[in-house]
């Protein structure tokens, strides 16, 4: 039988794409959010403003339009 409960946890972004910003927000923290539900970040992936710019739309949305990996891959293990 599949499960259609989604998971409870994924590495934090900032483990998931190596990066090293740690002057962002999402950089060293443990809590469930995930950086498509917090302003603020300094995300890797330059798409997701532009998306952004031009949808008017909440964060959650452009990170998907844009392709961003980590989103891509929380979709894959049923986070979002």
């Amino acid at each position: 039988m599949v499960s259609n409960q989604k998971a409870k946890t994924m590495e934090p972004c900032y483990e998931y794409l190596g990066c090293n910003k740690k002057g962002c927000i999402m950089h060293g923290r443990k809590d469930t959010k995930r950086c498509w539900e917090v302003e603020g970040t300094l995300c890797n992936h330059p798409g997701i403003q532009i998306v952004r710019d031009k949808i008017a739309g909440k964060k959650e949305d452009a990170c998907n339009d844009s392709g961003c990996i980590y989103y891509k891959a929380a979709i894959d293990r049923n986070i979002v």
